[in-house]
């Protein structure tokens, strides 16, 4: 951790304290020359610190900036233990996890970012991911489990940043099925886990779970191609202080309390209960775009159209049940399709 950091750290769990230069130096085993370059530093990246004669610094406001060592510290007092990054620009969180894994990494991790030149969703879909306005994280793991077990920790990402979004603006975070997070009618949020298995155990070697939550609407505005559907949990006039970090330590601490007891499912009635898709009319929609048409079975007849059907529920796999319109139940796999609302 660097000088910097630690000054941070004190002056931020001592809201409202002052401390003089010689007693930081004394604590962190410094000289009272790196104490001053430290917050030198600070003040340029945007943080309020004063400093008072006869009295020492003091944090006044900081600025919404990501901190790997304040959301570390955060995570061990609450006894979670990950290596914490925070890079000012990646194409993507996602990518430079699995360089990292190539590289010989081994250790369960997150990395966050400030910004994605090439954010990724499902499908091939891009993320919109501009500077300071978004969490960009993802986590590297290693958890003992087959492949079909590990993308059940799709679901438990989106209970994990629901829940942590809805206790910062105490408004009801949804889900849409299968993985993005809704707030005020439009998708906050986009889930990617992508993960490598050994064909021989039957396990997987790692995984990385990606998310991406817009915080701030962008100042102009989302893209054309993305206005309708995208959402924010704040208006790009609204700063908050610390906001990101907070979020992000939230969320954390919300994954990993359901991750250690993982594969168990502690966290699928939470899921069923903000899955909003349950109990209303859904259209069918495969995975090159197109509806799911009527088809034709082995004798060559046309089996009814598939492209429309009621949602029933969420199974114990989190598979959409659906009764299409000729009465046939069935259980669709995000794998295969999405879904729009009708």
């Amino acid at each position: 951790m660097t000088i910097k950091d630690q000054v941070l750290l004190l002056l931020e769990s001592h809201r409202g304290e002052f401390f003089s230069g010689q007693e930081i130096a004394d604590r962190l085993s410094v000289t009272r020359a790196g104490i001053w370059k430290a917050v030198k530093s600070l003040v340029k990246e945007g943080y309020a610190i004063e400093a008072v004669n006869n009295k020492g610094y003091i944090l006044q406001k900081a600025p919404d900036v990501l901190s790997a060592a304040f959301i570390e510290q955060q995570l061990k007092e609450r006894g979670i233990h990950l290596a914490v990054q925070v890079e000012k620009m990646v194409d993507s969180t996602n990518n430079v996890l699995k360089q990292y894994v190539a590289g010989g990494e081994k250790r369960d991790m997150v990395l966050l970012a400030e910004e994605q030149s090439a954010g990724r969703g499902r499908r091939g879909r891009s993320f919109y991911s501009p500077e300071g306005t978004g969490l960009y994280l993802s986590l590297l793991l290693h958890p003992d489990v087959g492949p079909e077990e590990g993308t059940m920790l799709t679901t438990l990402t989106a209970v994990a940043a629901a829940k942590a979004v809805e206790r910062i603006i105490g408004e009801q975070v949804q889900i849409k099925w299968v993985n993005d997070v809704w707030l005020r009618g439009k998708k906050i949020s986009g889930i990617l886990t992508e993960g490598s298995a050994s064909l021989e155990e039957g396990k997987l070697e790692y995984v990385v779970v990606g998310i991406g939550i817009n915080i701030y609407e962008p100042a102009g505005g989302f893209p054309e191609e993305i206005k309708e559907v995208a959402g924010a949990v704040f208006t790009h006039d609204i700063a908050q202080e610390n906001l990101r970090n907070r979020l992000s330590v939230d969320f954390l601490t919300n994954f990993m309390d359901y991750y250690q007891t993982f594969p168990s499912r502690d966290y699928l009635e939470e899921y069923r209960r903000r899955c909003f898709v349950v109990g209303k009319r859904v259209r069918i929609v495969t995975p090159g775009g197109t509806p799911g048409k009527a088809l034709q079975n082995t004798e060559g007849k046309e089996i009814p159209d598939r492209e429309y059907a009621f949602a029933l529920g969420v199974d114990d796999a989190c598979h959409l049940k659906v009764q299409y319109d000729d009465g046939t139940i069935d259980f669709l796999s995000s794998g295969e399709i999405s879904i729009k609302l009708e």
